[in-house]
């Protein structure tokens, strides 16, 4: 969790010996909010300080394990895993990333580098197609998304679609996912595998 301290204090026995693993304390540090920062590629932050957070530094030990870039203007997303790496302790660490308000068309394949990462906001950017979700489909922690406010947002069988393509998923634009929506989300990957299959049938007749 973000902000406080995780303790582990474990112990391991043996039928021989008996062995105390030292106390291990995780310091986590505050979320880097680059938010409202006029940022026009996710590598500004680099150059940038952040509204609140700690960029890695010389001596820093905090583990971030959210960033915020939300309400600014990047369009890319190709260099958000060499950026976090260069301004976080712990790259792996990071379970949270808000890219919402953005010109975001495309989600970039590299988000899968990710392998906590659970929640991913892109709200109210400017994806059109359904294939950029499948793009996520690595992110094997994923729980949470918002792509609401985006063109695909529209399309027919969006929701469905979604939480078919990412059925691990707990809450789709800030709206749990129920066992009803993954029936639904099943029946609507059914439906659309036979009309695939029937629009294949008939282009082989045409041919």
């Amino acid at each position: 969790m973000i902000g406080i301290e995780t303790v582990i204090d474990s112990h391991f026995q043996s039928p021989k010996t008996n062995i105390e693993i030292s106390r291990m304390v995780t310091k986590v540090g505050p979320p880097l909010d680059f938010s409202f920062g006029n940022l026009s590629a996710v590598t500004d932050a680099m150059e940038e300080e952040p509204r609140k957070g700690t960029k890695a530094k010389e001596g820093y030990s905090k583990v971030v394990t959210a960033v915020r870039f939300n309400n600014n203007s990047i369009s890319e997303l190709s260099d958000v895993v060499p950026t976090i790496r260069a301004i976080v302790v712990d790259f792996s660490a990071v379970s949270w990333l808000d890219f919402s308000f953005n010109d975001v068309i495309h989600i970039h394949e590299s988000l899968a580098q990710f392998p906590n990462l659970s929640t991913l906001y892109l709200h109210g950017n400017h994806i059109v197609s359904f294939n950029e979700v499948k793009k996520l489909v690595p992110l094997m922690s994923l729980r949470i998304l918002t792509l609401h406010g985006n063109p695909l947002e529209s399309l027919d069988g969006y929701r469905n679609y979604v939480i078919g393509t990412l059925p691990c998923l707990k809450q789709l634009d800030f709206s749990a996912v129920t066992k009803q929506d993954r029936r639904n989300a099943e029946n609507f990957t059914k439906l659309c595998a036979k009309r695939f299959a029937s629009g294949k049938k008939s282009k082989k007749r045409e041919d």
